[in-house]
């Protein structure tokens, strides 16, 4: 059992349930560690499967109309990721486009229950 929580206010971001959503930069499902390919960049950060955003982040993805944004905790407003429909950056490999929900891993702390 995995919980995400804010490193500024420590309140959950994303419960267990809601992991199960983390994906890594190839978009395989079920990755609660970061992993990709050599890419920095793309091990500082937790994919989420556009398909299953969880209610608040999908509320912010449809204000933005499904362009780009910041995510923001919804308890403390700290920005803890972003999302990007428009680009399509491709990951360190090159045969894959990222994932465009994104949440640094430096903004957020994983409780491991």
């Amino acid at each position: 059992m995995v919980s995400i929580k804010c490193k500024r206010c420590r309140n959950s971001i994303l419960g267990n349930g809601e992991c199960a959503t983390l994906i890594n930069a190839h978009g395989v499902k079920g990755s609660n560690e970061p992993q990709s390919c050599s890419s920095i960049l793309e091990e500082n950060l937790f994919y989420i499967d556009e398909e299953q955003l969880p209610d608040w982040i999908h509320s912010i993805v449809v204000d933005a109309h499904w362009s780009k944004g910041k995510l923001n905790c919804p308890h403390c407003k700290a920005r803890i990721g972003s999302f990007d429909f428009v680009s399509g950056v491709k990951c360190a490999c090159d045969e894959y486009i990222l994932p465009p929900v994104h949440i640094i891993n430096s903004k957020v702390d994983i409780i491991r229950l």
